[in-house]
């Protein structure tokens, strides 16, 4: 962010302001000390070759790989961005990222400065928010966006809530208690760096937590039966909504698969899709949103059960389409004769062997 900065002289004031911002309204105020190592980093961004330059983006485009791998593993993504979406994504974040942050500092200060307002920005309730809502708004876009999958700008929100609250709270107990410790005993003048790692560890936890409780929104069924159909008759029913959205036309969006969370384990939706795209039965399209891709009359439904790692249903289909009564039909008899067939009990099994074997 610094050398973004210092790259364009018409922002080379707005480094400084921007930092006082962070290290007044986000870094707790004992660890504030670390604001003048800062500042000599991005005086020395400033006279950076070339060389270093790539050195410190490849550092940053790093950073930004595992920040959005361990998003996807919270969201069991196993299918990350790649090639020129993923360098654009993160070409974006690195040169906009600082612009939208130094603009949205500008406009709350130019708004701040008005008359008819001055005497509500001079209020410490006022003040005291306004951290707590860009904090919100910057977590809420991080849970959107981020993960390689959609997520309900809704469920973003109310983690970004949540999370810019305990934020707030985490910021206060961690200056509360750090400033009582004597980490200069054993540190020396070196104590705030050890401190200013802490706490950005403290804050990935923090965010980690929050996307964890951005993804079981999207999966917890709020309604519907606590009786789950088996993995099999899932992928059923998930291929079924996507036949009759080939017949008319449409793609499949996420939104079409939450409406189904009193059938199918949302949790395991990720996994669904992953098996039927490398069965290459269904792909996603440029345009959002995914599609058929094979005619469903080319594969048989014992061909589909030997290629998914899930074993045959033992219980019914509880639904009311043609098709779903009459394969409940079909396997309870499939059930009715292999219980009929390995009907005989285990120490038979044995003893008829052993005695075999006497004579």
């Amino acid at each position: 962010m610094y050398t973004v900065l210092s790259t364009f002289e018409s922002f080379g004031g707005m480094g400084r302001i921007l930092e006082d911002f962070i290290f007044t309204n986000v870094v707790p105020e004992n660890v504030a000390v670390m604001q003048e190592y800062l500042r000599g980093f991005s005086e020395q961004a400033q006279k950076l070759s070339i060389p270093s330059a790539v050195f410190l983006a490849f550092t940053a485009f790093l950073m930004l790989f595992t920040i959005e791998r361990t998003f996807n593993e919270i969201w069991r993504i196993k299918e990350p961005r790649r090639g020129l979406q993923r360098l654009m994504m993160y070409w974006a974040v690195l040169s906009l990222g600082p612009f939208l942050v130094v603009l949205g500092i500008g406009v709350t200060t130019y708004v701040l400065s008005l008359p008819l307002i001055s005497d509500v920005a001079e209020s410490p309730a006022f003040l005291r928010f306004l951290p707590v809502l860009l904090s919100a708004a910057t977590f809420t876009l991080i849970y959107a966006v981020v993960p390689n999958t959609l997520v309900p700008f809704r469920h973003a929100m109310i983690g970004g809530v949540l999370v810019a609250a305990v934020f707030e709270s985490a910021k206060f107990m961690f200056g509360f208690v750090m400033s009582r410790s004597n980490f200069e005993l054993i540190y020396g003048t070196f104590a705030v760096v050890p401190l200013f790692l802490l706490w950005i560890y403290v804050s990935w936890t923090i965010i980690l937590m929050g996307g964890e409780l951005v993804k079981s929104l999207g999966v917890y069924r709020f309604k519907g039966s606590d009786k789950l159909e088996a993995p099999l008759f899932q992928v059923l029913i998930i291929l079924d909504v996507f036949y009759r959205a080939h017949q008319k036309g449409e793609v499949v969006t996420e939104n079409s698969i939450r409406e189904l969370a009193s059938r199918i384990d949302l949790e395991k939706w990720t996994e669904y899709r992953q098996q039927l795209v490398a069965l290459n039965l269904i792909r996603s399209v440029e345009k959002g949103g995914l599609v058929l891709l094979k005619d469903l009359s080319e594969i048989t439904l014992w061909e589909l059960y030997e290629k998914l790692p899930w074993p045959l249903p033992v219980q019914s289909i509880d639904g009311r389409l043609g098709w779903e009564a009459t394969l409940s039909e079909t396997f309870k008899s499939i059930c009715g004769h292999n219980q009929e067939v390995l009907g005989t009990d285990l120490e038979s099994m044995f003893r008829s062997h052993h005695q075999t074997i006497r004579k």
